[in-house]
Formats: structure tokens, C-alpha cells, sequence
């Protein structure tokens, strides 16, 4: 996976992985600073709770989201680092794949840095932010417990030899599948739709 969000560092046209917006977005190029997957110290049974820091100049309408699914694939196995390099060339892929994009849940917006300006948090919003982070800390690791007890509680089924395993969904590789229509097809559609308007 970190081979491959190599991939992003740098500036490309990101079209391939993002929502696309051609009513009002016609630059798709984007650079990218910083794409890094660390472990955390956390474990759960065989899983282990790794970040992703992304850092750039600008991002587009689900830009980080889209990265991430196609990570995804790449970590279980199902893609080659290598369809980064094709899903960027918009020569070789000038229409995005249909995929799922990765949840919103785990992603965090750290940090903005902006030219002659500077964001300030006074010492009562510092606190009660704290406060209110600590409580949602302790809520949720309260939770993890709650649920880790039930499923340790929960009775494992004998192996079944007679039984066959059920089958691993079957992938279609991300360039194999339908495909949303491209920046140029979707801009013809926007200005025909305002010709149509003006008439």
C-alpha cells in the first residue's frame, strides 16, 4: 500500500479519483506533498489500526476518499500497485471506474495552512474542545470494550468437513469495469443543457 500511495506524491491529474464536478471544476491537476501509512499502537485479534497522513495544496470533491478505496484494494490483494499509474495517466484511462469510495468516518481534516493568515483558538475553546474529545474517547473505548466481551462470549462452531467454504466475493479489477463518462462527455452535457436554457 505505501508503494503505491508513493504513486500520488507529486502533480497529477486526479480525475480517476474524485467525484467529478464538470459544471464547475475544469483543472484537475493537484499536488500532492505527503502520502504516508503509518502503524498505530492499537491491535484487535489480527487487525492492526494503521494512518494515512495526506498533505497537499489542494483537494478535490472526495479526492482523499477515492485514493483511499483504491488503497484498500491494493492492501486485500485484489489490485497491483501498478493501477495507480494507470488510473493517473488520463491518456491510457480517460474515464474514471466505477468503484465504492472509503468511508467517511475515519477521515480527519488535522490542518489548513493559508498565505498572511493566521487561525488563532483561545484558552476556553482549546479547553472545552479537549474536554469534549477526551469524553467522546472514553464513550467509544467503552463501546469497543462492550463489544469485544459479546463476541468473546460468543460460542465457536465445530469445523464442518461435509460443509464447503463459502466463496470469496469474486473482484472485477478496477480497469475491467463500467466506467463514468469522461470530463469531456460531461462538460458537453453541461453546455448543451445551458444552450437548451438559453433558446
Amino acid at each position: 500500500m505505501q508503494k503505491a500511495a508513493s504513486k500520488f506524491i507529486g502533480e497529477h491529474d486526479f480525475r480517476n479519483f474524485c467525484k467529478m464536478d464538470a459544471a464547475n471544476v475544469s483543472n484537475y491537476r493537484r499536488h500532492i506533498t505527503e502520502f504516508t501509512i503509518s502503524a498505530c499502537d492499537r491491535r484487535s485479534n489480527n487487525d492492526e489500526l494503521c494512518s494515512m497522513t495526506i498533505k497537499g495544496s489542494a483537494f478535490l470533491w472526495h479526492q482523499v476518499r477515492c485514493m483511499v478505496a483504491v488503497l484498500f484494494l491494493i492492501g486485500q490483494g485484489l489490485e497491483s500497485p501498478s493501477v495507480v499509474d494507470s488510473l493517473l495517466d488520463i491518456m491510457k484511462t480517460s474515464r474514471k471506474p466505477q468503484y465504492k469510495m472509503a468511508p467517511e468516518l475515519p477521515l480527519i481534516l488535522q490542518s489548513c495552512l493559508f498565505d498572511k493568515a493566521n487561525f488563532m483558538c483561545s484558552a476556553d475553546a482549546s479547553r472545552s474542545l479537549t474536554e469534549h474529545l477526551n469524553d467522546e474517547y472514553r464513550h467509544h473505548m467503552l463501546q469497543a470494550e462492550i463489544f469485544h466481551i459479546a463476541s468473546s462470549c460468543l460460542p465457536f462452531p465445530e469445523p464442518n468437513s461435509s460443509e464447503t467454504p463459502q466463496k470469496k466475493r469474486n473482484h472485477i479489477p478496477l480497469l475491467s469495469r463500467e466506467t463514468e463518462p469522461s470530463y469531456e462527455e460531461r462538460i458537453s452535457k453541461v453546455k448543451a443543457k445551458l444552450a437548451d436554457n438559453l433558446k
